[in-house]
């Protein structure tokens, strides 16, 4: 009995701090820190899309996937890759984890970004959608990010 009796007490302070804890953790924020030309070649083009996550949580995380997509922006939205990398990545607590996709777009989307670009209209920009399946510990939970950037 006496077993039984420490093995109840001891579910229900672990139900009590995880509580406590849900309550004071916050969602992290997901930016799109850049997005760099990494390789041209005839097939297609690599670009680095630059994501920074800010954890403000007193724990760190362990981010398992990202998928994004991302679109020439003129006007109108013309897909260009998609990105997907499944990979346990650390997430530092209370700061900033920077990760660096490397994503092969199509050389259309590039010549009419270019297109844009010498015409003088306007500075073609790139759209990145996605999200980040982050592991808390006790949850997991699933960031959207958005952003769009002038090249």
């Amino acid at each position: 009995m006496n077993r039984i009796w420490w093995i109840g007490i001891s579910i229900i302070i672990v139900f009590i701090l995880s509580i406590m804890t849900l309550g004071c953790i916050k969602k992290p924020a997901v930016e799109v820190s850049g997005i760099a030309l990494r390789d041209v070649s005839l097939t297609g083009t690599t670009v680095d899309v630059g994501l920074v996550i800010n954890n403000t949580n007193p724990i760190g995380a362990t981010l398992d996937k990202i998928t994004y997509d991302v679109y020439l922006v003129n006007g109108e939205q013309v897909f260009l890759g998609h990105g997907e990398k499944v990979e346990k990545i650390h997430i530092r607590a209370n700061g900033q984890t920077t990760v660096t996709m490397p994503t092969e777009i199509s050389n259309t989307g590039i010549i009419s970004a270019l297109y844009l670009g010498i015409s003088g209209k306007e500075r073609p920009k790139l759209k990145v959608v996605g999200s980040v399946s982050l592991n808390l510990k006790l949850f997991s939970i699933e960031v959207p990010f958005e952003e769009t950037v002038a090249i």
